[in-house]
């Protein structure tokens, strides 16, 4: 048998755990912190891990839109997109896609500088930057222009077509005149000399009501040749005023019957071209008519002995 040397052996003084007991200690001790680091672990509520991994993707998420918002209310964001915007139209207009003529149709009393101001292009401005919509907006704004229709017609042209309004009347109001549409839209106060033909309506509401008048005397043109204005008397009612200097008073109502009255007398008996001042017809189915001063003392003088 070999011999053990004793000086390898080291001895337990006496009460002492001996080597194995204390492995044996030692692999508990581990033993038991695994079991307690594995506790704490199962502690943890499994909504926990979920919460976790939102917030590693919420994070970054929530970082993207506080940089977006704060580019948006600093204006950086909207100035980037101009600038992108203006660039891309730049490069069209480069290619050709730019106005170089403005073409407009049905123009005779709209003023050119309106309407080429209506439009807001000049030569060169790109034609993808130019709004037909508001321009046709801009144009039918002004007085002349009753409708107005506006295309971009590519490459390089934008074509208007306009409806102009036709001149009613000159409308007399506070001493001064306008020229008004059967509308009562002002279209011009100056240059009404070349409107000679014209009536005249007199009164603060005239325009609103000439239309209607207007139209009522084109169905008696044996009058309506002779008038020169039409005055509208406290909002109610017209006073024509004849060529000759006979002013003819209207009903409020039902005034078309009291012209188609005097235009049968007027074919019988001539009575407008009578020494008269007046026709009144405000009372229905009657005509009074008022005769001059020098009418009524001829009258009153005896008659001359032959």
């Amino acid at each position: 048998m070999p011999r053990v040397s004793h000086d390898l052996i080291h001895p337990c003084a006496p009460g002492e755990p001996g080597p194995r007991a204390r492995m044996a200690a030692a692999s508990r001790r581990t033993t038991e912190q695994a079991a307690r680091r594995a506790s704490r672990r199962r502690a943890l509520p499994r909504w926990t891990f979920t919460a976790v991994r939102t917030a590693l993707v919420a994070a970054p998420l929530a970082a993207i839109a506080g940089l977006g918002l704060w580019a948006w209310s600093s204006g950086t964001l909207e100035t980037a997109a101009a600038s992108v915007r203006d660039g891309t139209l730049a490069v069209t207009a480069r290619a050709g896609l730019a106005v170089d003529e403005v073409l407009v149709k049905g123009r005779k009393e709209a003023d050119r500088q309106a309407i080429l101001a209506a439009l807001g292009v000049e030569r060169g401005t790109p034609m993808l930057a130019f709004d037909p919509h508001a321009a046709r907006a801009a144009i039918e704004a002004i007085p002349w222009v009753d409708s107005a229709t506006v295309e971009r017609r590519m490459p390089d042209t934008v074509f208007v077509s306009i409806v102009e309004r036709q001149p009613m009347a000159i409308w007399q109001h506070d001493q001064k005149l306008h020229l008004v549409d059967a509308d009562g839209v002002v279209l011009a106060d100056k240059g009404l000399e070349r409107f000679p033909d014209l009536p005249i309506l007199v009164g603060a509401d005239a325009p609103r009501h000439g239309r209607a008048l207007l139209d009522t005397l084109a169905a008696e043109p044996q009058i309506a040749r002779r008038v020169e204005a039409a005055v509208l008397v406290g909002g109610r009612r017209w006073d024509l005023r004849l060529d000759n200097g006979i002013s003819v008073k209207l009903p409020e109502n039902d005034y078309a019957a009291a012209l188609r009255s005097l235009s049968t007398i007027e074919q019988t008996n001539r009575v407008l071209d009578r020494d008269i001042v007046a026709v009144d017809l405000r009372v229905p189915d009657r005509l009074v008519v008022q005769t001059s001063a020098e009418a009524a003392q001829r009258r009153k003088q005896p008659p001359r002995k032959i």
